[in-house]
């Protein structure tokens, strides 16, 4: 075959391919922060999967002054989260970067121009959204280690009112400094589960958590935590 043939062939190839296709669909995001403000810079991540602990099937370009980006893709069902990264680059989250939790389904229709919006935040944004703003709290103190002991720097800890934690828990330290110190606020009453990360959102819902049930009275808790999830 001549190279102008191969050529030939190869454009009629791209011309009936779905992707390049008349039926393509596009998803018109707008990503803003916790305070309701656009983020520029940011990218929309889309997964045909739940798995979204892999690379991405679909990047969008990053988000403009407005928040707003886009991209086209085949119709479907997708699974898409929002994220910043200060460096730009990929990998897990570092203290800074921002995400938007739990992945959001679009199924965009062939032809459709679907609209979508993400709340990206870090952990320490969400942090004070879930913190307790009774008037009365605990105190959770003390230090991450890992299993010899050590302090553990850049992570943060977690608490969820139920064993079976999501990937966005309800309470949250900041992010600890080379002494591993942390502490965390805790509405009065009840029955928490806690662990430790370095990343946010967590992975997965994360197993093994300490339960803590701050005595009647008692304003201040004690407590050292193993990194839960690296």
């Amino acid at each position: 075959m001549s190279w102008r043939a191969w050529l030939f062939t190869l454009l009629l190839v791209v011309a009936a391919s779905p992707l390049y296709g008349a039926d393509q669909a596009t998803v018109n995001a707008t990503i803003r922060d916790v305070a309701g403000k656009p983020v520029a810079g940011a990218k929309l991540f889309l997964y045909d999967s739940v798995d979204t602990r892999r690379p991405a099937d679909f990047i969008s370009p990053a988000s403009d002054g407005a928040g707003r980006t886009a991209l086209q893709l085949p119709p479907g069902r997708y699974w898409a989260v929002a994220r910043l990264k200060k460096g730009g680059g990929y990998g897990p989250l570092m203290p800074g970067d921002k995400h938007s939790g739990e992945p959001t389904i679009l199924e965009p229709a062939a032809g459709e121009k679907l609209a979508a919006d993400f709340v990206i935040a870090d952990i320490r944004d969400v942090g004070r959204q879930k913190q307790s703003v009774a008037a009365e709290s605990v105190v959770l103190r003390g230090r991450i280690v890992d299993g010899d002991g050590a302090p553990v720097a850049d992570a943060y800890v977690f608490a969820s009112r139920t064993a079976t934690a999501g990937t966005l828990p309800d309470f949250l330290s900041t992010w600890t400094a080379a002494d591993g110190a942390y502490t965390l606020y805790l509405p009065v009453g009840g029955r928490y589960f806690v662990g430790a990360a370095r990343q946010f959102p967590l992975p997965a819902p994360p197993g093994g958590l300490r339960e803590v049930v701050p005595p009647a009275g008692k304003t201040e808790v004690v407590l050292d935590v193993t990194l839960t999830v690296q």
